[in-house]
């Protein structure tokens, strides 16, 4: 039997519906903030597609007239699914799945009967965390609210935070399965499909919570083509032919319908484009188009999220690993269709892959910059992949054949059979790289003989005019001393019912960056949304061995009558931050913040903070003169490990008065 976590009821009652109302509204204030006319106008014609919809009968399709005509044939991806089935993570995946011990996100979900509809309906609809029961197909999906779940009841229970309930209806456990299917494991088809048979009993089109999201939609699309591809043409009897064109029907159109579109334009694009790519594929009896417009939006969304540079536009770096593997699978999936997405697409795959590797350190790992909540493309649950960006940047290095995208170092997955990712390791040259469209530099050298690999932001706050899934971040610094984070990010926690902590961990003080008289320099509103937002741009940079870069953000412009300005450089004993205030008159009081893993050990030495760890001592850091020094934990010092999960850290906390004159916190890299 499994045990899952149930997390005590919040507020319920009336006091629960007037903050639930609380939180609409200020999601809604938060988006038409950022709306444009056009996009008003837009918003208001969807309301009314939404209303028509509404009316329509909840249920399947038949279809179509050949519906149980053999399946399109995937003779390549079904090769290299049967190469993944002996990998001990797939085995692993496919083991837990056939037991019944399904683990999303970290949290375990109740054993489910899937011959059994009615025994399998309340797993689609279960929250892990507070025991609640989601909305299913007794609402209309366009009324389920999923964003002000902290303070909302549902039909069983309080709700939690709407990504728990969504991942495992993404149905990634197909993927494993399909891979076991390919290689002609008994079993293994009669499996994924009772597992369809049962999603699709409990979740008819369009009602619950599990048709809200497009990008829930396009996930669930490559879940059923991996499995049709690994059954083959005929391997998928008549009947569950006819099931699985209903399925894919379905889905289509409603993504065809309701496209995301202004301000919401983001990754959720690219996941319909991949969807509608995925449903011609899988439908091209259809003839709905639906393959052409998934191309088309593919290739036009490619050149938008992927800046010319290679970083993603979301300033992210887990959400531009998402973009970048969606894109990756659309490009496969096209190229063996015989109908290749463009050239351009491609490099901008390439390039995007080689930015994940600028930012990433000799481990694998890239700094937690920005949202992430765990989103794969390619999936073998429960694994949470802390090396997810290495395993995309190789499936890219696969595809387009150039070994020089190789990662310093990657965990095995499904994802390298599928992308056919040769064998072996790679690491860009030391140096400094400085991505101007995207607002990165990257360095990567050896001082006093430990490998140190920095990266600094003097880019947007993120993307279009939401920035959703960027952090009040300009200016900061994140720092590995051989493979050791040394400067960490505070990460995500929660989306829709993180509340305050998620407010606390998108803004300022939660990065290592400074802070004039303890504010942001962006101030989040709703969870995907900004009242105000910082501006930040390269100033100057200048490579070599005395290298340097400089930008500036005008986030306290407005408040304050300031620029913040911040110069790294290298210096004789390791790196030196130099802070100024450009128009500080008088003075200003700020703090400059940096947040550390708490397996480090911090001590007060020589005026500075000695940073080691069990091998002995890393840097040490001193602040500016003048600046007093604080070392903080518990409470007001944690970072978000993974979706969900709070752990401590600690924070060193430089404090004084700042003009137009530089301060300089030196970094001493000790041997």
């Amino acid at each position: 039997m499994v045990h899952f976590e149930t997390a005590p009821a919040r507020r319920r009652g009336r006091g629960g519906r007037i903050g639930a109302r609380l939180s609409r509204l200020r999601w809604y204030a938060g988006r038409l903030r950022a709306m444009s006319a056009a996009e008003v106008l837009h918003r208001l014609e969807e309301a009314r597609r939404k209303r028509a919809w509404r009316r329509r009968p909840v249920g399947w399709g038949d279809g179509g007239e050949r519906a149980q005509a053999p399946l399109p044939d995937f003779p390549g991806l079904r090769r290299r699914l049967a190469l993944a089935a002996d990998l001990p993570a797939v085995r692993e995946s496919l083991a837990r799945t056939r037991e019944g011990r399904l683990r999303f996100l970290g949290r375990d979900w109740p054993p489910a009967a899937f011959a059994d509809p009615r025994e399998s309906a309340g797993f689609w609809l279960h929250d892990p965390v507070t025991g609640g029961r989601w909305p299913g197909r007794e609402v209309s999906s366009f009324l389920v609210d999923v964003r002000s779940t902290s303070h909302q009841p549902g039909p069983e229970g309080t709700l939690g935070d709407v990504k728990y309930v969504w991942e495992p209806s993404r149905l990634q456990v197909l993927h494993p399965l399909a891979a076991a299917v390919a290689a002609g494991e008994d079993g293994a088809l009669d499996a994924g499909l009772r597992l369809v048979r049962a999603w699709m009993d409990a979740n008819p089109p369009y009602g619950g919570v599990h048709w809200v999201s497009g990008i829930e939609l396009a996930m669930r699309l490559v879940s059923v083509l991996f499995l049709a591809a690994a059954a083959g043409p005929e391997g998928v009897a008549p009947d569950d032919r006819a099931r699985l064109r209903a399925f894919v029907g379905a889905h289509a159109h409603h993504l065809a319908a309701f496209p995301s579109l202004h301000s919401s334009a983001n990754n959720h694009r690219v996941a319909e484009g991949l969807g509608l790519l995925v449903a011609g594929l899988l439908m091209p009896e259809a003839g709905s188009g639906w393959e052409a417009e998934g191309r088309a939006i593919l290739e036009a969304e490619a050149l938008r999220q992927i800046l010319p540079d290679g970083v993603g536009a979301e300033q992210s770096p887990t959400y531009h690993g998402f973009t970048v593997e969606m894109l990756a699978l659309a490009a496969l999936l096209a190229r063996e269709a015989g109908r290749p997405l463009s050239g351009a697409l491609h490099e901008r795959l390439e390039r995007g892959a080689a930015f994940l590797l600028a930012l990433m350190d000799e481990t694998g790992r890239v700094p937690a910059i920005g949202d992430d909540d765990e989103g794969r493309v390619l999936g073998q649950p429960p694994d949470r992949e802390p090396r997810y960006a290495a395993s995309v940047a190789a499936a890219v290095a696969g595809l387009s054949g150039r070994r020089d995208l190789l990662p310093p170092v990657r965990d095995p997955h499904l994802r390298d059979a599928v992308f056919a990712v040769p064998e072996g390791a790679a690491l860009p040259p030391e140096g400094l790289t400085v991505f101007r469209a995207g607002g990165y530099t990257a360095i990567r050298e050896r001082i006093a003989g430990r490998r140190v690999h920095a990266v600094f932001d003097h880019g947007p706050l993120g993307y279009l005019t939401l920035a959703a899934h960027g952090h009040a971040d300009a200016l900061a610094l994140w720092l590995a001393l051989d493979g050791q984070p040394v400067l960490i990010d505070a990460g995500t926690f929660l989306y829709h019912s993180g509340q305050g902590r998620r407010t606390a961990l998108r803004e300022s003080l939660a990065h290592n960056t400074l802070a004039v008289s303890g504010a942001s320099q962006s101030v989040a509103a709703a969870g995907f949304s900004w009242t105000s937002r910082a501006q930040a741009s390269l100033l100057a940079e200048a490579p070599g061995p005395d290298w340097s870069v400089t930008g500036v953000h005008d986030g306290y412009l407005r408040r304050f009558g300031v620029r913040h300005e911040r110069r790294l450089a290298r210096s004789p004993a390791g790196l030196a931050l130099a802070d100024r205030l450009d128009g500080a008159s008088p003075l200003l009081p700020v703090e400059i913040r940096f947040l550390l893993p708490p397996d480090l050990a911090l001590s007060r030495q020589d005026g500075g903070v000695v940073v080691s760890d069990a091998s002995g001592a890393l840097c040490r850091i001193r602040p500016p003169s003048g600046f007093g020094t604080t070392l903080v934990r518990g409470e007001d010092a944690v970072h978000s490990t993974a979706f969900g999960h709070l752990a401590p850290a600690q924070r060193i906390v430089f404090f004084g008065m700042l003009g137009a004159d530089e301060a300089v916190t030196e970094f001493a890299i000790l041997s």
